[in-house]
């Protein structure tokens, strides 16, 4: 994976980048570094994968599910506008299909990123089901 550019993206309103800020997107997290990316103006579904690596985005992206390069690729020596969306929603505050905020980690805190996004909300953990208390020999209360 070579280093990503998107200040340049950005301040050149490449049409990547223009895409990404334009364009409905459909954003699922499939694992820590990787998403399906799709375009309501589009019938392809990308898988993106995309981290930092000591400050450096590194990434790429490929046709899903045949694992093709992305076409964007062979216009543009920059970051595709799949890319490019799941980097504006990173910063832009922006959620996935299942309303959790889509983030961009670094591979030192890949561990920490994989538990927390494993875990429960809050709003799902466990809670007392009010069931009944035993005393002593096993009378009811």
């Amino acid at each position: 994976m070579n280093p990503l550019d998107f200040e340049r993206e950005r301040d050149q309103a490449t049409g990547s980048w223009e895409r990404a800020c334009s364009e409905p997107v459909l954003v699922e997290r499939i694992a820590w570094d990787q998403w399906l990316v799709t375009f309501r103006d589009s019938e392809d579904t990308h898988r993106v994968r995309l981290h930092r690596d000591h400050g450096a985005y590194l990434g790429d992206c490929a046709v899903h599910p045949d694992g093709d390069d992305c076409p964007g690729f062979a216009y543009h020596d920059g970051p595709c506008a799949h890319l490019c969306a799941i980097r504006r929603a990173d910063f832009g505050n922006l959620v996935d299909d299942k309303g959790q905020p889509v983030r961009i980690f670094d591979v030192e805190a890949v561990g920490q990123a994989t538990a927390d996004h494993f875990a429960e909300p809050e709003e799902q953990q466990p809670v007392a089901d009010g069931g009944l208390r035993r005393r002593g020999g096993g009378d009811r209360v």
